[in-house]
């Protein structure tokens, strides 16, 4: 009796064992890349961040379930780093982390060989997984492709072949697909899978504004979409995405100031094809972004006036809030009607407030990354008050513990101590902060500004 006893507590934690979610490592990134070196695994690493939405829902809904653990534990060594705290910062910076949650997969050199990301529900997301381990047995992984390229090999089935790699594990193409269109003939450009590859969204992927791939594509970009099964604007969608990108990490990166009206160029000639109606307020918003980047006061400066004056405020403002208005009314109307319960949303309060502004919400954000540029950069007494005239405006649209930070920071440099405190610890008690990691850093940089030093990350 008793050794049937024991036979089915044995069994039972066999079961419970084998029948649980992703088991995440907890050693150091050391630690962690020895391990897989010595079982001869891929690490699967999860970049997350506290704040992030979709990586909450990963762990909640997708990570804990049976059939995910039966892949990832005896296919990897799993681990999870926040990209804004210790080791995480270094890990996010090294694989060029820009949206979360991010997924890479890493072999036991440091070498990443699959990148996905974004809320996957399981079926995705282990088929992002079946990718990773058939790119882990290709005996020719994209390090050695890069090898290849660097000692000098341009053929053109190297060329397009090294294009695919690099689209399926996810890094920049943006210079390589401009070295490719030298020797791509219509057919190759033509080709549907080459086609897919190029187009296939991330983040990380670049094309160079007003370059030779970025000409054929305003030429040919419906031909492309119908070849490759997609619809409305997605190809100059993505090329808009990719040439943003390149915007950031080449143009600002490098301080290339030569590229700048050729990237405004070619942004104007994209959202005109989008048939975008804030074609000159984004415009501005890149020149800023740019002289922020590079750190040109002398520029910046009238860049941010130009900015809000002429582009943000010469958008319908009255017309956004109207259409929010309406929007806000048909959302509730369920709720209202007892069709749905708010008791079981999470996050209601928090959705309500974004849910009510969805238009004025993204004008607000960029009244404050105009103020923040003023902040981060000048300390005119004229252009700290006419920062704080943007951020109060947009405070007043959409409360915000990010526009609430940045008022704080310039009251502080305007001399105004005791009301940046005060604007601070308000910002701080936002319910989109309460809790997280967030909120200890308004903390943070409200204990500064108590001791009258200016914070260098405001929210």
């Amino acid at each position: 009796m008793r050794k049937c006893f024991l036979l089915n507590c044995l069994f039972l934690c066999t079961t419970a064992l084998f029948a649980q979610g992703i088991n995440f490592d907890q050693g150091t990134w050391k630690e962690v890349l020895a391990k897989a070196k010595a079982e001869d695994k891929l690490v699967f690493i999860d970049v997350y961040t506290s704040w992030c939405g979709p990586c909450k829902k990963m762990s909640a809904e997708v990570f804990p379930l049976a059939q995910v653990g039966e892949v990832f534990n005896p296919s990897f060594v799993n681990y999870k780093i926040d990209a804004e705290k210790g080791e995480g910062i270094d890990i996010a910076r090294q694989f060029g982390v820009r949206s979360f949650p991010t997924y890479l997969f890493v072999n036991g050199d440091g070498i990443l060989v699959y990148r996905s990301g974004g809320y996957n529900p399981a079926p995705a997301f282990l088929k992002e997984a079946n990718i990773a381990i058939k790119e882990k047995h290709d005996p020719k992984p994209l390090a050695l492709w890069d090898d290849e390229y660097l000692a000098g090999r341009r053929d053109k089935t190297f060329l397009i072949d090294y294009l695919k790699k690099r689209a399926v594990v996810k890094v920049p193409n943006g210079d390589i697909l401009e070295e490719a269109f030298l020797v791509l003939i219509k057919e190759d450009l033509e080709n549907k899978e080459l086609m897919e590859a190029v187009f296939a969204y991330d983040p990380n992927m670049t094309f160079v504004p007003g370059g030779k791939f970025y000409q054929y594509v305003i030429k040919n970009y419906k031909a492309i979409q119908a070849r490759i099964g997609k619809k409305d604007d997605y190809v100059l969608g993505v090329t808009n995405a990719g040439m943003y990108q390149y915007f950031n990490t080449e143009i600002i990166k490098n301080n290339k100031e030569e590229m700048l009206t050729v990237m405004l160029a070619a942004q104007k000639q994209l959202m005109e094809l989008m048939k975008r109606d804030d074609v000159d307020a984004t415009l501005k918003g890149l020149t800023m972004k740019y002289y922020r980047g590079t750190k040109n006061a002398k520029k910046l400066v009238p860049a941010a006036l130009d900015y809000v004056n002429n582009g943000l405020l010469k958008l319908d403002i009255p017309g956004k809030i109207a259409a929010d208005k309406a929007a806000y009314q048909k959302m509730r109307e369920p709720y209202i009607k007892g069709e749905k319960d708010s008791a079981q949303v999470e996050g209601w309060s928090s959705m309500q407030r974004i849910s009510a502004n969805q238009q004025m919400v993204d004008i607000c954000y960029k009244l404050r990354d105009a103020a923040q540029a003023i902040y981060s950069i000048a300390d005119n007494p004229k252009m700290l008050t006419k920062a704080m005239e943007w951020v109060k405006l947009a405070e007043g649209y959409f409360p915000h513990f990010s526009i609430e930070a940045v008022y704080a920071g310039l009251l502080l440099k305007s001399g105004r101590k005791k009301e940046a405190a005060d604007m601070m610890r308000k910002a701080s008690e936002d319910s989109f902060v309460k809790g997280g990691d967030k909120q200890k850093l308004l903390w943070a940089n409200l204990a500064q500004i108590q001791k009258g030093e200016v914070p260098e990350q405001l929210w």
